[in-house]
């Protein structure tokens, strides 16, 4: 991102993404890609103006992506932009409070820029803990669980064990039959792709009828993504989300995702720690889950 971490507070603060001035230039200028001292300055000229163009244009798309689905010519462009400059997401204008709507109207996009804020570029986001209290105070649905689906299953060791606890009681909540504002499954914008099988780690694709309920639907997504988790063993034994969880598939007994879960964790505390096992029942269960 653009500079040490510490700058970005002044945009995560600020609804809408202020245009590139002295202080990013100045940034954008230390940050590590640019070019090193002993390069001719005109270079260094030519690499500060590419990224302050890219920066611009990031925060243009950024502030579109907040309020709608983009075009999936437009989707793909941010995700190059996030890909080939991940320095720039610390400064795209994005702030934790308007991250649910981003995930909503673009789950590719939020993504790849949680990716940018957890990983070293040059260091990790001080706002990032506000961006996981974001997604677990967001309300379950379908694009939620991607998002969460895609960084456990690309960047697992950056996510907190408290956002997966917290993360997996929403979701087991979010299922009760009191459960205020559930919101039902829907296919993502854009045709990315996130939602059909085929690759090793990405959406969910339950078969489910278009006759079930939304609170079915919702219960069957909810065991999907709980048994990536028990999978990569973030939904540890002894714990009280694991019990919560193994609660949750009593009640839903009768869903047959729900079944799976509830062997899957019984496999998992049966095996040795470290052990492999489980994997079977999942794609016993339900297709493989696989990126865009």
């Amino acid at each position: 991102m653009c500079g040490a971490a510490n700058s970005t507070e002044d945009v995560h603060a600020s609804p809408a993404p202020a245009q590139p001035n002295a202080a990013d230039a100045n940034e954008i200028a230390n940050a590590p890609t640019s070019p090193t001292n002993d390069e001719p300055r005109d270079e260094n000229a030519v690499e500060l103006s590419a990224m302050l163009a890219a920066l611009r244009e990031l925060r243009g798309e950024m502030k579109s992506a907040i309020d709608s689905p983009l075009m999936p010519n437009r989707q793909q462009r941010v995700l190059e932009l996030l890909r080939d400059r991940p320095a720039l997401a610390h400064r795209c204008g994005v702030f934790p409070e308007v991250l649910p709507s981003l995930v909503e109207a673009n789950p590719p996009v939020a993504i790849e820029l949680v990716l940018c804020l957890a990983r070293d570029h040059p260091a990790p986001s001080n706002n990032l803990p506000a961006f996981f209290e974001s997604l677990v105070s967001m309300p379950t649905s379908l694009h939620s669980m991607e998002v969460v689906n895609r960084l456990v299953s690309d960047a697992s060791e950056l996510l907190p064990d408290e956002f997966i606890r917290a993360y997996v009681s929403g979701c087991v909540a979010s299922c009760s039959p009191h459960a205020d504002g559930a919101s039902t499954p829907t296919s993502s914008p854009g045709g990315d792709g996130m939602l059909t099988g085929g690759g090793a780690s990405g959406g969910l694709s339950p078969s489910v009828s278009s006759g079930s309920s939304s609170g079915a639907r919702m219960v069957r997504l909810v065991c999907m993504f709980l048994q990536l988790l028990v999978r990569k063993k973030r939904l540890l034994r002894g714990t009280d989300v694991a019990a919560e969880v193994t609660q949750f598939c009593v009640e839903n007994m009768r869903t047959k995702e729900a079944a799976a879960l509830y062997r899957l964790l019984g496999a998992a505390n049966e095996e040795p720690v470290g052990g492999g096992g489980g994997g079977g029942v999942v794609e016993e269960s339900c297709g493989e889950v696989g990126t865009p």
